[in-house]
């Protein structure tokens, strides 16, 4: 609610801007006033002469300058001295005056009235000015007390709409941003009137340009309502509508006032939407350092006994040699052991790279022994699926992080043999160029679709068409390694199908000669 006193306060300037008298009636009652002064004057001129009448006068000139503009103040000083020297000063009924005295008194009588009134109307102009800077002052630390320390942002505006409507006498509708930046057609249910289609344009118009428009502007003046946006530090966070009562006016003190209202609406705003960004970060922050220690927990909680299964299984398969379905029964168990083992290993490798903890240990290393050893490491995944290796003669020796190169290939190679069929070619090609190593796995499959190819890598991404099974980890864990080697990763589909993946990463080099020659 508003509070009483500022209430009481607004609404008496308001009456006191709006009710001010026109200037015509102003120099009518200046005309006025003189006339009752000179009626006084004759009832008095016996008991004080006629140079004491201009006493009169120019007390006349200073009451007037306290509540009358510059222009009827001034009128009243020249009047009055006429007045003074036609009715009083000898000869009367004259402007004639046969006193050199009277003639010096009337002079300085204009000098002093004329100054006088200049500067008594400076004095209320001072004055006026500075309680306009008080209502400012007032009414924006209403707003920021009843709006922006409000407990929650609906309350907030809520308190801005209704202290706008109680102090500038107006109805309010108030339209914010969405979260795709456009502007909000459904006002805040706060608001006193709707916008219809040609008021929610300029509104629009006011929202995009981030000016005021409608009524009272420059910009789309036609409107009947005035829309100001909500200018924060760096966005616009929506528009606030003024509809004024019919035949009232804004003056440029109150305009400003609504500017800086629009301002500081628009500044709440903002302050909440960071707040709620803040938080949201906050909260995604403590669920992804809950997911990574989850994983990191079932992961090493399941390593141990799946250790010890397959202790158990390779001992139990040299037992029974002879037993051939005892045998595909065990070979099965151990492809799925060893399919398992890779599940938790991704999980590990996922959360090591989320944790920030890769650190690659470069050593050298030659590369037909890095894809031999991911081929071998891959082979149960891809035993349906004959490997052709591509490589450039005379490799040179590069130093790299084997292990991790190995995973991501081999990642790579699970990756083109569950989305490839039965029998179709996967190729692995090799060189190096320029001091980087380049690295490309291509298969025959159905390639990757337009909607999943920019979210390949994401962490749990899987394909609309993925083959059932995996964890949508190991293209992941692959961006994730070769990034850790200060290096690249990309997807593209092959024509007429299939799909290429391409791994590049800057490499130190060194001839197999040389540095056989320091053996």
């Amino acid at each position: 609610m508003v509070q009483p006193e500022m209430t009481g306060e607004k609404v008496s300037l308001r009456q006191e801007s709006s009710g001010r008298a026109a200037p015509p009636l102003e120099y009518v009652a200046a005309i006025y006033a003189t006339a009752l002064v000179t009626g006084a004057s004759f009832i008095v001129e016996g008991l004080i002469g006629y140079r004491a009448i201009a006493l009169l006068y120019l007390l006349l000139v200073v009451v007037l300058g306290m509540k009358l503009r510059r222009g009827p103040v001034l009128l009243v000083a020249v009047s009055s001295g006429l007045v003074w020297d036609f009715f009083f000063i000898p000869t009367r009924f004259s402007l004639h005056i046969a006193n050199i005295e009277d003639l010096m008194m009337l002079a300085m009588f204009f000098i002093v009235a004329m100054a006088m009134g200049h500067l008594t109307s400076q004095l209320r102009s001072s004055e006026m000015a500075e309680r306009r800077r008080q209502r400012r002052t007032a009414t924006l630390y209403e707003l920021v007390h009843q709006a922006g320390l409000a407990p929650d942002l609906d309350a907030g505006l809520r308190a801005a709409i209704s202290l706008t409507e109680t102090l500038f006498g107006v109805r309010a509708s108030l339209l914010l941003r969405l979260r795709d930046h456009s502007l909000a057609a459904e006002k805040h249910p706060a608001s006193s009137f709707s916008l219809d289609e040609k008021e929610y344009g300029v509104a629009t118009w006011a929202f995009g340009h981030g000016m005021t428009a409608g009524k009272f502007t420059d910009n789309r003046p036609e409107s009947e309502a005035m829309h100001l946006p909500l200018q924060a530090d760096k966005e616009v966070m929506g528009v606030l509508s003024i509809l004024p009562s019919p035949g009232a006016t804004f003056d440029f003190a109150e305009r400003e006032l609504l500017e800086a209202f629009a301002v500081l609406i628009g500044t709440i705003l903002e302050k909440d939407h960071l707040l709620q960004g803040l938080k949201q970060a906050e909260i995604l922050q403590a669920s992804e350092r809950l997911q990574r220690a989850l994983l990191q927990s079932v992961s090493h909680e399941l390593k141990t006994p799946l250790s010890a299964v397959q202790v158990g299984i390779d001992a139990l398969a040299k037992e029974v040699v002879n037993r051939e379905r005892s045998q595909t029964t065990l070979r099965e168990i151990q492809q799925a052991l060893r399919r398992l083992h890779r599940v938790i290993n991704n999980l590990l490798d996922m959360t090591r790279i989320e944790s920030g903890v890769i650190h690659p240990k470069l050593d050298w290393c030659d590369t037909g022994e890095l894809i031999q050893a991911a081929i071998d490491l891959a082979a149960d995944g891809i035993s349906g699926n004959p490997v052709t290796i591509e490589a450039d003669r005379n490799l040179p020796i590069v130093k790299v992080d084997q292990a991790l190169l190995e995973q991501c290939l081999c990642n790579l190679l699970l990756n083109a043999a569950s989305n490839s069929r039965a029998g179709t070619k996967i190729i692995i090609r090799v060189c190096v160029a320029d001091s980087r190593l380049i690295l490309s796995v291509n298969d025959e499959g159905k390639g990757i679709s337009d909607l999943d190819l920019p979210q390949i890598f994401e962490t749990f991404h899987r394909g609309a068409e993925a083959p059932p099974g995996g964890t949508g980890l190991g293209l992941a864990i692959v961006d994730g390694f070769v990034r850790a080697h200060g290096g690249s990763v990309s997807a593209t589909n092959r024509d007429p199908r299939g799909a290429e993946f391409v791994i590049t990463i800057p490499v130190e080099t060194l001839r197999a000669d040389v540095l056989e020659s320091f053996a």
